[in-house]
């Protein structure tokens, strides 16, 4: 099976507004967001805290996953977007290049709300 076969879900990928920063003149108000990609195949995976753990000694980053994310290569993608699917955000804390030749990436992902 191809790891394209197991993108079992869709996704939009977006990046914050810089005017919707703390430190803009516009004052408070909703945050929005920019889309950078759309419907781009995506596998989600659970984390356990073992795995957690290994990753940040792997990675020598303090961040604490609620999921992981696969996809294919896409070069725009970066730590702070969010990926969205069915209502809910998570937010990219960790891009890792998986297969070290630009075709995959592993997201590590910190979920924002939940529509409920």
């Amino acid at each position: 099976m191809s790891f394209a076969a197991l993108l079992d879900n869709k996704v939009d990928i977006k990046e914050r507004n810089k005017a919707d920063s703390p430190d803009s003149m516009g004052g408070g108000g909703a945050i929005t967001y920019t889309t950078i990609y759309t419907n781009v195949p995506f596998r989600f995976e659970t984390l356990d805290r073992k795995t957690d753990e290994e990753m940040i000694a792997y990675d020598k980053k303090t961040t604490n996953p609620d999921y992981y994310g696969y996809c294919e290569y896409l070069s725009g993608i970066k730590g702070g977007q969010v990926v969205v699917f069915d209502g809910r955000m998570w937010e990219i804390k960790l891009v890792q290049n998986w297969s070290e030749r630009e075709k995959y990436l592993r997201l590590s992902l910190t979920e924002l709300t939940r529509d409920v």
